[in-house]
């Protein structure tokens, strides 16, 4: 019942009808294209303290590739809550430094030894594009639960869609830009806990940030800003999740 309630909560007002997705387009005229530009990113575990996460030791990675104003989204991980869903984001302030965070982003909310999304949000900045399975890809959709990408029974995730709405300020910053993914069972029950609730005002487990990763353009490099001390280096522990 928890979890019923809970996709009531977060993502009954969001559900919009889904966008077509067609393949990205090839018949218009070589000078009116632009040339196809390549992000990637490696994500690497938010450094929670392991006590707290319950060993959480996601990792993945992501491709994106714009051509046109359409962004071809691919990401893999690894390592997630198995048969939940969950939430990723595109998350950055424009034209301003970003980074994935520290250890030292532990602080407040309802817990000092996780890094909640309101904690993280100095370092990552605030969410630009949800990547939602269909409908709406917008910020306004970064807590639909319903629309969120599901790990299968093994913890792994494979994620592709076509946006069409990405706003082009947002495509012009990529390469300065983060991919974050949410949510953790840490109990280990095998569903997120209706409480507590975040800054957010989100079940905690539906929205805890778990893995993190700079987006480069496709000579491995970060445009702009750069990688700064904030940046967050996963677990020294090794672990995986553990459920009962």
């Amino acid at each position: 019942m928890r979890n019923r309630s809970l996709f009531t909560v977060l993502a009954g007002a969001a559900l919009l009808p889904a966008l077509a997705i067609p393949a990205l387009a090839t018949d218009a005229p070589t000078d009116d294209r632009r040339d196809a530009t390549t992000y990637q990113a490696r994500l690497d575990p938010v450094p929670h303290h392991p006590q707290a996460d319950g060993g959480s030791d996601v990792s993945g990675h992501a491709t994106l590739v714009e051509v046109d104003g359409e962004l071809k989204v691919e990401v893999r991980a690894y390592g997630l809550s198995p048969l939940l869903p969950h939430l990723m984001h595109i998350h950055g302030e424009l034209e301003a430094q970003n980074e994935c965070p520290g250890p030292q982003f532990r602080k407040g909310g309802v817990s000092d030894r996780l890094i909640e999304t309101v904690d993280g949000l100095p370092s990552y900045g605030p969410i630009q594009v949800t990547f939602s399975t269909e409908g709406d890809t917008s910020p306004a959709a970064a807590l639909s639960l319903g629309t969120a990408p599901v790990a299968d029974a093994d913890g792994k995730l494979a994620y592709q869609r076509v946006l069409l709405d990405v706003p082009n300020d947002v495509l012009d910053e990529l390469g300065d830009l983060h991919i974050v993914i949410h949510g953790s069972d840490l109990d280990g029950d095998g569903m997120y806990d209706a409480t507590p609730l975040t800054a957010l005002g989100a079940p905690l487990e539906a929205e805890l940030p778990v893995a993190c990763g700079q987006l480069e353009d496709g000579d491995g490099q970060a445009r702009g800003h750069g990688q700064g001390q904030g940046q967050g280096q996963g677990h020294d522990h090794g672990k995986g999740h553990h459920h009962g």
